[in-house]
């Protein structure tokens, strides 16, 4: 964004206005969402329609609502303790944004979880994140680490189809780039069939790393030091306390969710 270009806040009273009573008491962050994620009165009251519309749909009741809140179900805390997706508060990409680490190994199937428990947990993870200036800002990386992946334990077709048809169409967040590392051979016949529920933009922002140092050395969009110690970076992190932290926030005045919309 150039100094000429409109920022959120000055498109906020004309997104009001398109939106007339679609919006009415509706706080400023909520719609500053939107205008974050597109700075176009146009683009950002067509995906907020589209994103009330899907979050009310039959099909999406009791997955994106008031209950999804770590101190309200025990599943969705134990899914999300599980750690297939984590966002360590301190891990960012060189531009700024918050960086979200996948480990599809940990997506254990065969536990008892279901395809919206799944999610849920994702769900929660970027509406967690979309609060965060730097994510309005900058957007949002996934590095997958492939390791020890199980399409017969650890995938089920059902989760991406629903997890795009989501994200992509619908949330206001950017997805500025997926860097899968270390995928295993069995990987990329499942990646064949999951890039079918992806649009061009997205499938143009993926990239395959041999390793995590390329995420570095050949994109430059992190310092691969920066990552979880078991990446071979100096980062420790703790679900414990990003739960408990969560937890707190929940309880807290003036907690903010997109499910509140």
């Amino acid at each position: 964004m150039t100094d000429a270009d409109p920022t959120p806040e000055s498109l906020l009273p004309d997104l009001k206005k398109e939106l007339g009573a679609e919006c009415e008491g509706l706080p400023d962050q909520y719609l500053l969402a939107f205008l974050n994620w597109k700075p176009s009165v146009s683009r950002a009251s067509t995906r907020f329609r589209s994103f009330k519309k899907w979050k009310s749909a039959d099909e999406n009741r009791g997955i994106f609502d008031e209950t999804l809140r770590l101190s309200k179900d025990p599943e969705l805390e134990r899914v999300v303790r599980s750690e297939v997706f984590v966002a360590p508060p301190n891990l960012y990409t060189k531009a700024g944004g918050p960086v979200v680490i996948g480990r599809f190994r940990n997506n254990d199937m065969t536990d008892g979880r279901t395809v919206d428990d799944v999610c849920r947990m994702a769900y929660y993870t970027v509406d967690r994140l979309l609060q965060l200036p730097e994510t309005r800002e900058h957007g949002i990386t996934l590095v997958h680490d492939l390791r020890g992946f199980d399409p017969s334990r650890n995938a089920n077709i059902q989760i991406p189809k629903k997890l795009f048809g989501a994200m992509i169409g619908q949330f206001p967040v950017k997805i500025k780039g997926v860097y899968i590392c270390h995928a295993p051979f069995i990987f990329y016949g499942f990646f064949k069939i999951v890039s079918l529920f992806m649009g061009k933009k997205l499938r143009e922002r993926i990239h395959f790393c041999d390793n995590f140092e390329e995420i570095g050395t050949v994109h430059n969009i992190l310092d691969p030091n920066d990552l979880l110690t078991e990446m071979g970076g100096t980062l420790e992190f703790s679900i414990k306390d990003w739960v408990e932290e969560q937890k707190a926030k929940e309880q807290s005045e003036g907690f903010s969710s997109l499910t509140n919309l």
